[in-house]
């Protein structure tokens, strides 16, 4: 995957993110993890469907309710988890998380 089609990935998530931070990660699965601020750590994610560039924010929960922290999910072939991180109040970039194609036959 190319630099350009990888930053399109993560405008398309983020729009006003401006920064250059940009991790690929194309193992399938993705962890939520610091989805409420916590000592200035905080993660936003969102998925984008890889044809068209459509997205779907992960909605905010109060921090006692939030169904998602902790959870790993499986990435469907065609579609990419951004998440946009900060750690201690320091904007950390965008890693997109690459869904993969699972093929039975190489099982």
């Amino acid at each position: 995957m190319d630099t350009k089609t990888i930053k399109a990935i993560g405008r398309a998530a983020f729009p006003d993110y401006t920064g250059r931070k940009f991790r690929v990660y194309s193992t399938g699965t993705v962890v939520f993890s610091d989805t409420n601020w916590g000592g200035g750590t905080r993660s936003y994610y969102t998925a984008v469907r890889l044809g068209d560039g459509k997205t779907e924010p992960m909605a905010d929960y109060a921090p006692w309710a939030n169904p998602v922290e902790g959870r790993s999910i499986f990435i469907p072939a065609g579609f990419a988890v951004v998440e946009h991180s900060y750690f201690c109040g320091r904007d950390c970039g965008l890693r997109i998380h690459l869904g993969i194609q699972h093929n039975a036959d190489l099982v």
